[in-house]
């Protein structure tokens, strides 16, 4: 059976605002080893979460003023509110405060890492 909805309707059943609402409820069905939601909580944190880890390596890799943190970050929070909006737009997935929180953390987690040497070498040394 298709549902349609407006995007008022959409909006209202698809989307968080509370700041980690869906990641402490993701991680009470974790632990509770829940049947059915336990697999998909665990995939749901640690694939948002990691989802971004790539681009805080290689948009610093690739463009040098985004090896200012600062910049780095303001770019890719407006990527991943781009990403959000894609899906509210399209009426696909979800528009959660919390898949934010996750992205960004990752995203910060792999700027942090490319500032490693041994990544930089690895890196940085062929682009730029």
């Amino acid at each position: 059976m298709l549902n349609f909805y407006t995007y008022g309707e959409y909006f209202r059943k698809n989307s968080n605002f509370v700041p980690f609402r869906t990641i402490a409820e993701f991680v009470r069905y974790y632990r509770a080893d829940d049947v059915i939601y336990g697999d998909l909580s665990f995939d749901n944190l640690w694939g948002n979460l990691a989802v971004f880890m790539p681009a805080g390596v290689f948009f610093p890799a690739l463009w040098k003023k985004q090896r200012s943190f600062k910049v780095f970050a303001l770019t890719i929070a407006a990527v991943i509110i781009g990403v959000e909006a894609g899906q509210f737009l399209t009426m696909r997935g979800s528009c959660d405060i919390d898949d934010f929180i996750l992205n960004i953390s990752g995203a910060f987690i792999g700027f942090a890492f490319s500032k490693l040497n041994i990544v930089r070498k690895l890196i940085f040394t062929d682009i730029s």
